[in-house]
């Protein structure tokens, strides 16, 4: 189903470029990130952000040192 394939594509670039946006309105705290900011700010699911973060899908900002990811562990 090459048309399916297409489409989870295209909707993993948007989550992408939605979180790159988030990173230039969310607050950095000593080059720190919340990952709860990053849920606020898109709504997208937390488990959804640390797998496209992990999957080095998503530009980070040079002045971002890493992602906070507090309570929110992934459940594997």
């Amino acid at each position: 189903m090459p048309g399916l394939e297409e489409e989870l594509a295209k909707l993993r670039d948007g989550y992408c470029r939605a979180l790159e946006k988030a990173f230039e309105r969310v607050p950095i705290r000593n080059g720190v990130v919340s990952v709860e900011d990053l849920w606020l700010e898109t709504a997208i699911p937390v488990d959804l952000i640390v797998e496209l973060l992990e999957s080095e899908g998503v530009k980070i900002p040079p002045h971002v040192e890493r992602v906070d990811f507090g309570n929110f562990k992934r459940k594997r």
